[in-house]
């Protein structure tokens, strides 16, 4: 049986989050790493008062860089269209499955935060399109 190696490329990139008003991932900047995926993931984070402002402010959070497995849809195809991360993001921990559809990354993203923290686990999908595209209407 001949190895496959899947290549990453077509999930490379920086992709931004459709919804403009979402918490959670903002931008995915993907960038091939031999046979891996690494992922940069900004946040955009919660409603958090500022001294300057007396009203909240979102305020972009950087997770860690996450390596991630490229995924074929098929066992003889050699292209990837999805990816399967997970590792710390932030004070959680996090698994991140990312697939493209008609040119655009959809992931679903599973957070869980340690067993003490009063915040609950999470899961959400959301969309994004690539920064090098059009841009949302």
């Amino acid at each position: 049986m001949t190895t496959h190696t899947v290549d990453p490329a077509p999930l490379a990139g920086s992709w931004i989050n459709f919804d403009t008003t979402a918490t959670g991932i903002d931008l995915v900047d993907a960038a091939v790493d031999g046979s891996r995926l690494m992922l940069r993931i900004t946040e955009r984070g919660g409603p958090e008062p500022s001294q300057e402002a007396p009203e909240p402010t979102a305020t972009p959070v950087t997770g860690a860089t996450l390596p991630a497995v490229p995924l074929a849809d098929d066992i003889d195809t050699t292209e990837a269209v999805a990816f399967l991360a997970e590792g710390p993001l932030g004070s959680r921990q996090a698994i991140l499955v990312g697939y493209l559809n008609r040119g655009l990354l959809t992931i679903d993203v599973r957070t869980v935060h340690s067993t003490d923290a009063p915040i609950p686990n999470v899961m959400y999908r959301a969309h994004f399109y690539r920064l090098e595209g059009a841009t949302p209407t």
